[in-house]
């Protein structure tokens, strides 16, 4: 397997990242899902795969950290995790809420250090994304209020050993440009697929700033598949039926109305 270097970092990774938000029971129990997840990522590993995404809130850590932590490769493995804070409808910035999601990771991933922070600043989107126009968005006038502490802690944690790069999670173009252009994050991390193509904008910007680029949701959570790109297949209880789905799908359409099903992810 070819690695890369992410940005201008010494982290060597993998050019594909396993992604564990449901290659597991959240029960905690060894199912046949579970089964297949852990078997799964055995395997990766043993292909090469050598960089891992986590977080929290996906509740599958109890797997991978039983399974990594075991694993004949576990010491050339990099860990990239979420940490959200703020979180939705809390709007400001907590070190010890922060450090702590920081030392769950390393505590149930049996690790002594992650190797990137992917931070995501969660808040109100409509402005950022056109829904209103009045006013600077309200993520963005906090942008300096949440960066300056998330900072000071991510400091104190990677001089402690337990971490050891930045990435931001924008959620949109403006919030990534005003990240990019901080010089506060080693790398992004953000959706990136043949549909949502956005923060392509940045590219330019990231490369001058030496940053790293993880595109996340490589098949449009599943859309960009041959089980679900032909909608009028889809049975009625599949998730990609709903209505909040019909952009893509139109979108998809007016690329290319008869659509090859082959797609290829990189």
């Amino acid at each position: 397997m070819k690695y890369r270097n992410y940005g201008n970092t010494d982290l060597s990774v993998s050019p594909v990242c396993y992604g564990t938000m449901r290659y597991a029971s959240k029960a905690g129990t060894l199912d046949d899902q579970s089964r297949a997840g852990a078997r799964a990522l055995e395997e990766a590993v043993d292909a090469g795969i050598n960089f891992i995404h986590s977080s929290f809130e996906y509740q599958t850590r109890w797997l991978t950290g039983d399974v990594l932590g075991r694993h004949a490769k576990r010491h050339d493995l990099h860990h990239i995790i979420k940490v959200n804070v703020p979180d939705w409808g809390v709007p400001t910035f907590d070190k010890p809420t922060f450090r702590g999601q920081v030392e769950d990771a390393l505590r149930d991933l049996k690790v002594d250090r992650i190797a990137i922070v992917q931070h995501l600043h969660r808040g109100t989107l409509e402005r950022e994304l056109g829904y209103c126009a009045e006013g600077e968005p309200k993520r963005l006038s906090e942008f300096d209020a949440i960066t300056e502490p998330l900072l000071e802690e991510f400091e104190k944690l990677r001089d402690e050993g337990k971490v050891g790069y930045l990435a931001t999670f924008p959620y949109t173009v403006g919030y990534g440009k005003r990240a990019v252009e901080s010089g506060s994050f080693s790398g992004m991390v953000a959706y990136f697929n043949a549909l949502e193509t956005e923060m392509m904008d940045l590219f330019p910007a990231m490369e001058e700033h030496g940053m790293g680029f993880i595109g996340i949701r490589p098949v449009a959570a599943g859309l960009l598949t041959d089980k679900r790109v032909n909608r009028d297949k889809l049975p009625a209880d599949d998730r990609m039926a709903d209505s909040q789905f019909d952009r893509w799908y139109d979108q998809l359409n007016e690329v290319s109305p008869t659509v090859n099903t082959k797609f290829l992810t990189v």
